[in-house]
């Protein structure tokens, strides 16, 4: 298998499962030192905002043992330096009327629209996306 440099991840839905499925792939390239571009839209947006998270459903996961996925991403990210960049898209925060200002800082480390994630993962081995 040849060693992977860059993969992308969407994640457009707010569900914490998507949110897991996510940050565990994204957690597995990064222990295989890939860099690892996350770029959240639409619903998925939710996961970056400030403030306390709803596990939902995903609860009696965490409950059991499964780790918490808004722990994955702040770890993704503190662990990740320059190989981890998680993009909050401008597209979506204008059109929901969000500001900037109401994504939590430890875990959106850039503001970007759609373009420029194509233009970043355009040389990635892999994008998946969550949703």
């Amino acid at each position: 298998m040849a060693d992977l440099q860059k993969i992308g991840i969407v994640v457009y839905s707010d569900d914490p499962k998507s949110l897991a499925m996510g940050m565990n792939l994204g957690h597995v390239a990064l222990a295989m030192e890939t860099e690892v571009i996350v770029y959240f839209t639409f619903d998925g947006l939710t996961h970056l905002q400030a403030g306390e998270k709803d596990l939902g459903d995903f609860q009696h996961l965490v409950d059991a043992g499964v780790p918490d996925p808004y722990d994955l991403l702040a770890d993704l990210v503190a662990s990740g330096d320059d190989l981890v960049t998680t993009v909050a898209c401008t597209t979506t925060l204008d059109m929901l009327d969000w500001e900037k200002e109401s994504m939590d800082d430890a875990v959106t480390t850039r503001f970007a629209g759609a373009a420029d994630f194509l233009r970043v993962t355009a040389d990635a081995e892999h994008v998946f996306t969550f949703g």
